[in-house]
C-alpha cells in the first residue's frame, strides 16, 4: 500500500476542495493508498464528510495563515496582525518573501512518504495565496513529488519566473483537463515532459441520490435553464441574465434559475429588475443540494469569462442536462467532443444568439436531452492517478 500525503489550504466550499473531496473518496474505494491529508487550516464544510480512513493533520506554524482569511483571524488580534503583516509583505515584495518567513516557523513532517502531492497551485506573484507547493518541496520527505493544476496557468496569473522555477522542482505536474495541460505547456514549454492530465473525479452515486431528494418541478410552459455558480464577476451571471432578456424580447419563453451566492448578488438582482425579468429569473441562494435544482432543468447555462475544467459540466451531463457554455480553457473537450451541448464564443452577442437559436427549436432541445448518455465512473481519472503516483 502506497503511503501518500496530499497538501491543501483547507476544505471549505470551492472548486479545488470539491475536487479533492471527490478524489479522496474515489481512491479510498480502491484501498491502495495510506492517505494523509495535511491542511493549513483544519476547517471547511467538506471536513466532516471525508472518508474515515483518511488521516487529517493540521500543519501548525505560520503556514496556517494561508488556510484562513483575514476575517477569520479577526477574533484573535495576534493572528489578525500576523496574517495582515504577511499579506502586506506579499503585496509589497512578492509572495516568495512571505513564504521565506513562513518556512522559518515551520518544522518538516517527521514521516517519509512514497508520494507527496500539492493539490493547490500558487497564484499571482503579489498575492498571499497558495503555499501547498512550497510546503511539499521544503517540509516533506517523499520519493516523488507532484503538483496539481486546477486552472489556466496563464490567465490565473500564475505564469511568472518564481512559480516556474518551483514547478521545475516537481517530478510530475498533473492538470485537471487537457485544456489546462495545454495552457501550462504553452506557458512553460520546457516542462512539457513532466505534465500529465488527471481529470476530476466525481461521486456519481451521491449526485444521483441527492438529485432525487425532492427535485424541483418546473413550469413546463417555458424552457427552464439553471446555473450553479458563485455570484462573482468571473462567472458572468450578468451575461446569463442579459441573454435571457434578449430571448424574451424575441418572444421566446425561458426562465433562469440561479443557484449560488456571492458578492455580485445585489447587483444581479438589480439587473433583473432593470431588465423587467421579475418572475422570469429566480434566485435560489446557496444550496447544500444543487442537484435537485438541476434534475428537471431543460438546459444548464455556464457563462463564465474564464474557467478551467468546471466539474458542474460533468454533473450536468450525468443528470442528462444539455449544456450551453461560453468558450473557455476546457469547454471544447468537455462539451463539444462529448456531444453534450453547445459552445459559443466568449461574448455577450454570441451567447444571446446561441441561446435564442436553441430556444427556437424546443423539440430539438427536448430530443437532445433525451439522447444524453450518463457517464458514471471515474475509471479514467483513477487510472491516470495511479500512473502518476507510481514510484
Amino acid at each position: 500500500m502506497k503511503k501518500i500525503v496530499i497538501v491543501n489550504n483547507n476544505m471549505k466550499v470551492g472548486g479545488v476542495q470539491k475536487s479533492l473531496y471527490n478524489l479522496l473518496w474515489s481512491i479510498d474505494l480502491e484501498n491502495q493508498y495510506d492517505v494523509t491529508l495535511l491542511l493549513f487550516s483544519k476547517t471547511g464544510e467538506y471536513l466532516d464528510k471525508l472518508p474515515p480512513r483518511v488521516k487529517i493533520v493540521e500543519c501548525g506554524g505560520w503556514f496556517r495563515y494561508l488556510g484562513k482569511s483575514q476575517g477569520e483571524c479577526a477574533a484573535n488580534p495576534k493572528d489578525a496582525l500576523l496574517r495582515g503583516f504577511l499579506a502586506a509583505i506579499s503585496r509589497l515584495f512578492g509572495r516568495e518573501r512571505a513564504i521565506r518567513l513562513l518556512l522559518m516557523k515551520q518544522s518538516p513532517l517527521p514521516d517519509e512518504y512514497d508520494c507527496a502531492v500539492s493539490y493547490l497551485h500558487n497564484g499571482r506573484r503579489k498575492s498571499f495565496y497558495g503555499g501547498a507547493q512550497d510546503y511539499v518541496l521544503h517540509c516533506i520527505h517523499a520519493k516523488k513529488k507532484i503538483a496539481f493544476l486546477h486552472g489556466d496557468y496563464g490567465k490565473c496569473g500564475a505564469n511568472h519566473p518564481e512559480n516556474n522555477r518551483m514547478m521545475e522542482k516537481f517530478d510530475a505536474i498533473a492538470a485537471c483537463s487537457d485544456g489546462c495541460r495545454q495552457a501550462f505547456e504553452d506557458a512553460v514549454p520546457h516542462l512539457k515532459a513532466k505534465c500529465f492530465t488527471v481529470p476530476n473525479c466525481h461521486r456519481y452515486e451521491e449526485i444521483g441520490i441527492m438529485a432525487e431528494d425532492e427535485p424541483l418541478l418546473y413550469d413546463s410552459g417555458v424552457v427552464n435553464a439553471v446555473t450553479v455558480a458563485r455570484l462573482s464577476h468571473e462567472k458572468g451571471i450578468d451575461r446569463a441574465i442579459e441573454a435571457v432578456a434578449a430571448a424574451r424580447d424575441r418572444g421566446l419563453p425561458i426562465a433562469l434559475h440561479i443557484v449560488g451566492s456571492g458578492p455580485m448578488e445585489d447587483a444581479l438582482r438589480q439587473l433583473v429588475k432593470d431588465c423587467s425579468l421579475d418572475g422570469h429569473v429566480v434566485f435560489h441562494g446557496e444550496q447544500s443540494n444543487p442537484y435537485k435544482y438541476m434534475k428537471n432543468a431543460d438546459l444548464f447555462l455556464l457563462t463564465s469569462y474564464h474557467e478551467a475544467a468546471p466539474m458542474v459540466i460533468d454533473e450536468a451531463r450525468f443528470l442528462g442536462i444539455p449544456v450551453l457554455t461560453t468558450e473557455t480553457t476546457s469547454s471544447r473537450e468537455m462539451v463539444t467532443d462529448r456531444a453534450c451541448g453547445w459552445v459559443c464564443e466568449n461574448s455577450q452577442r454570441a451567447l444571446n444568439e446561441t441561446l435564442c437559436r436553441i430556444l427556437e427549436d424546443r423539440e430539438a432541445l427536448g430530443a437532445y436531452k433525451e439522447k444524453q448518455t450518463q457517464t458514471s465512473d471515474n475509471n479514467k481519472a483513477l487510472a491516470q492517478f495511479r500512473n502518476l503516483t507510481d514510484i
